[in-house]
């Protein structure tokens, strides 16, 4: 392992760390600061570490196709389970809160800084076959079930694939915020059918 992949992972188990003990308010403002650092002590340039407008049209397509995803979600019965989740501030959260403490760091960390170390060594392969694994592994958690790592584990792989075919970050970035963001709404449009769906009965007894 170089020098420069074990104090990235290093920074990296800090981030988590915090991420899990430090206050919440203070995360949105980690994950750009973090991210800056990955980026500085990675050795990489831009190009290296995905730090491109390159691959935008992917990252696009793959989010409207994950919108349309959620839109007929929300109207399949047996799907509203999945968003059976509640947000005190539902905009903040899809537009602040998930893109700056999650998306952009763990974007930057592991299809940028990351992938672009171990594609500098070993090849794109390599790079999203580790990266994907890593990226599983990072959302094993206390609570949480074993499950969890194997599906962030395979989109690792399309996120991997993503940074690849787009030649960059901001597709993975895209898709990313698209797939944890658009979630939010999708959760308080049926929590919000749910209700009036309560209340219609109630009435009707």
């Amino acid at each position: 392992m170089s020098s420069a992949l074990l104090v990235l992972l290093l920074i990296m188990g800090a981030v988590r760390v915090w991420t899990r003990l430090g206050p919440g308010w203070a995360q949105p403002i980690t994950g750009p600061l973090a991210a800056a650092l990955l980026i500085a002590v990675s050795g990489l340039t831009s190009g290296q570490a995905g730090l491109t407008t390159a691959g935008f049209r992917y990252g696009l397509g793959a989010a409207l196709l994950i919108a349309a995803g959620y839109a007929v979600a929300v109207r399949l019965p047996a799907a509203r389970r999945l968003f059976r989740r509640s947000y005190d501030r539902p905009w903040y959260t899809a537009l602040v809160a998930i893109p700056l403490a999650t998306v952009i760091f763990e974007e930057v960390a592991f299809r940028g800084v990351l992938w672009g170390l171990i594609d500098r060594d070993h090849g794109p392969v390599w790079a999203t076959g580790v990266t994907a694994v890593l990226f599983g592994l990072w959302h094993l958690g206390p609570g949480r079930p074993w499950t969890d790592a194997v599906v962030t584990g395979v989109a690792g792989v399309v996120l991997g694939a993503l940074r690849f075919f787009g030649g960059g970050v901001l597709a993975p970035i895209l898709v990313h915020w698209a797939a944890d963001a658009l979630g939010v709404p999708a959760a308080v449009r049926v929590s919000k059918t749910v209700e009036q769906w309560g209340g219609t009965q109630s009435g009707a007894g």
